[in-house]
């Protein structure tokens, strides 16, 4: 890694930095909210299921103690979750924080095999280029349920399909990506993201600005082999596809406001 290189915090760092998504992980969430549902016998898988509904975490969120990540490698997320889900939501994983390369040489260190080599500098600094966070349709509204449960994604496509594409369906594999890249560049550039919403949403969301980068686990079993200890003795593979539980994703949220505060614009 150079050492005598500046951080070059780019311009839209401001926008991205300790904002998260909490979003419903299940499309009938709002139709199970309406009914009751986070209140009634199933309450504790709904609400694992459906955190934005069922009011587990706001819509935009973020650790709110400085404690978080912490309490979360005590097992705290698991013992206190009434008040560790609602003040910990990055660090209990509920909470995909917003990703971005804050530096203008991610791409070719990743070429120079940086990512592996320095991953505590790489993976906060350029956590796109390396894989840590990655394209996800998340949902940008906080009535983006409802909507999607009275018909909006049909009825008014232009608006709901591009700020709601995780409950209107848009990502139906949870990876947000164009499913023909030169096809869809074509397109867009044709002005079809506008012209054919419903089509173009679902086939081209990255070319037509649906993706959002964000820092989440990649894989239902990250929890467990945290506990397993994988974080430590399985560095390579588990703090990339799971950086929520191995405390990536809480650390990624506060060097983003520390960087604009100007903590980390020194030479490295």
């Amino acid at each position: 890694m150079p050492t005598n290189m500046k951080l070059v915090v780019l311009a839209f760092l401001p926008a991205v930095a300790a904002i998260g998504y909490c979003n419903d992980k299940d499309p009938s969430c709002a139709a199970w909210g309406g009914k009751g549902e986070c209140d009634g016998d199933n309450s504790a898988t709904v609400k694992k299921l459906c955190p934005h509904t069922c009011g587990v975490c706001t819509h935009i969120c973020g650790d709110l103690e400085k404690e978080c990540d912490g309490w979360r490698v005590a097992g705290e997320c698991e013992t206190s979750p009434d008040f560790m889900l609602a003040k910990c939501p990055t660090s209990c994983g509920l909470c995909s924080p917003k990703c971005a390369d804050i530096h203008e040489d991610c791409n070719s260190w990743k070429v120079n095999g940086q990512c592996e080599e320095n991953p505590g500098f790489m993976h906060l600094h350029c956590p796109v280029s390396c894989g840590v966070c990655v394209g996800k349709c998340k949902d940008k509204e906080n009535d983006c349920p409802g909507w999607a449960n009275s018909g909006e994604c049909v009825s008014n496509p232009g608006h709901t399909l591009a700020s709601c594409p995780l409950s209107c369906g848009s990502c139906a594999s949870g990876v947000c990506k164009d499913n023909n890249a030169t096809a869809c560049a074509v397109w867009a550039l044709g002005g079809q993201c506008a012209e054919t919403p419903a089509f173009m949403n679902k086939e081209c969301p990255a070319s037509c600005g649906i993706c959002t980068n964000v820092c989440e686990d990649k894989e239902t079993d990250c929890p467990n082999w945290a506990k397993d200890g994988q974080c430590e003795s399985n560095k390579d593979h588990m703090l990339t596809n799971c950086p929520s539980s191995c405390g990536v994703c809480s650390s990624l949220e506060k060097f983003y406001v520390s960087a604009i505060d100007g903590g980390d614009k020194d030479e490295l």
